[in-house]
């Protein structure tokens, strides 16, 4: 979650985000590679969509939802998504941290197993 929070502290700051050499929204990541942003998200949500539908308890993903949508669509993140991320970033940090660590890595191997059912590689 400190890779999201540093990527909305960037918007903040400067009103952008980074880019990669082909103008896509990236990250730095605490292993220290940078990875595109929006496939990053989507997993992220993946995941916690399997958590919600795992515990039958709903999380705020949609201000997650909408700066997936803009940075995959390289469109402006709106100020109000950044706000309500701000508000949802405590509960999201709260599920992960608090987790049992089987669930959490079982969560995690489904996301990647969707993923690469999808095309994709987080």
């Amino acid at each position: 979650m400190r890779t999201l929070e540093h990527l909305l502290d960037e918007l903040d700051r400067t009103g952008k985000v980074s880019v990669n050499a082909r103008g896509y929204p990236d990250f730095l990541a605490c292993d220290g590679y940078r990875y595109e942003a929006a496939p990053a998200i989507e997993g992220l949500i993946w995941h916690f969509e399997m958590w919600e539908t795992r515990h039958g308890k709903q999380l705020p993903l949609q201000p997650l939802r909408d700066l997936h949508v803009a940075l995959h669509y390289i469109v402006p993140v709106q100020e109000r998504t950044v706000e309500a991320l701000r508000h949802a970033l405590p509960i999201l940090r709260r599920v992960m941290a608090t987790g049992a660590p089987e669930d959490q890595g079982d969560l995690l191997t489904q996301t990647c197993i969707k993923s690469l059912m999808e095309g994709r590689r987080l």
